[in-house]
């Protein structure tokens, strides 16, 4: 197998992680929720995580929308589906359907990043009413859940974290994979990269069986599907320094067949984050009007 591949794959497998924070001791870190609400107003903006980051992963981009007077619901499908037996997209946007409708949550505007995308994706086909409008954070139209891990190397990952100095690396290897896909690395103070590195080790036992069930992670219908019930219009963000975690051309071309209802635009100086990367940029591209975002590709 090709060396990037494999660092590739090693990287995905590590990174996966950093969803699952059951703490197994009274040292290690307390579990985040899987949803966090803030804020009140007549707009609501529904954040989903994908694989990294969490609920905890939107703290720059929620902090500015709360403070322009919106409600924001942030919400981890990787966290609401720890310990579920199916984990596919269509699953996750379930939970996260129940989830909002416990709220009364409809029109909001959803925003997906990464893996998340794929979830908000289904979300918005599946139940039109919660979306007025889906924002899709460096990523397209993702067909499954499944990830790029082996098997071997993840059942390596409970064997490293036992032995000495293998938390370091593991540490050392998921901060070292954030700065490989992004373009600056001024967002990944102390504080962020702690947030993103310590809950690695928590449990890695059930970091690994959610990880196996990923793997085989199947979808009942085609991405290509999915997209054509989708009524809300689309926005995919995408950084200008493309990265290895960043979405293919094929997923950017299943978006195509919704032509005038789909808008892909740059924000420059972001790589895989631009939610943490340029939050400010990001805020201001979902806040605009909604008449706006219905207008055709430019």
């Amino acid at each position: 197998m090709h060396a990037t591949t494999v660092c590739a794959i090693r990287f995905a497998t590590l990174m996966l992680a950093t969803q699952l924070f059951k703490a197994p001791t009274a040292e290690a870190q307390a579990v985040p929720p899987a949803v966090r609400v803030a804020g009140a107003g007549p707009q609501t903006y529904v954040l989903l995580s994908g694989l990294v980051g969490g609920v905890g992963g939107f703290r720059r981009l929620e902090t500015r929308l709360v403070n322009a007077g919106n409600r924001v619901v942030t919400i981890d499908p990787y966290q609401l589906a720890i310990d579920s037996t199916v984990v596919s997209f269509h699953t996750m946007a379930r939970m996260v359907d129940a989830e909002l409708e416990a709220r009364g949550i409809t029109d909001a505007i959803i925003i997906g990043h990464s893996h998340g995308g794929g979830v908000a994706l289904r979300l918005a086909a599946n139940a039109p009413k919660r979306a007025a409008a889906l924002f899709l954070l460096d990523v397209g139209a993702l067909p499954s859940n499944r990830t790029t891990v082996l098997s071997s190397a993840i059942r390596l990952v409970p064997i490293i974290a036992r032995i000495p100095t293998g938390k370091t690396l593991i540490r050392h290897r998921l901060a070292e994979g954030l700065r490989e896909n992004s373009a600056s690395r001024e967002w990944l103070d102390h504080a962020t990269c702690r947030g993103y590195t310590e809950p690695v080790i928590d449990n890695v036992d059930r970091v690994v069986a959610m990880a196996l069930r990923l793997s085989k992670a199947d979808e009942p219908e085609p991405v290509e599907q999915v997209v054509r019930r989708i009524v809300a219009p689309i926005t995919v963000l995408l950084g200008s320094v493309r990265t290895k975690s960043g979405p293919s051309d094929h997923e950017l071309r299943a978006l195509e067949q919704l032509t005038g209802r789909v808008r892909i635009e740059t924000i420059h100086g972001a790589g895989h984050f631009p939610h943490e990367e340029a939050p400010d940029e990001v805020a201001r591209r979902i806040s605009r009007p909604l008449i706006a975002l219905g207008s055709p590709l430019q």
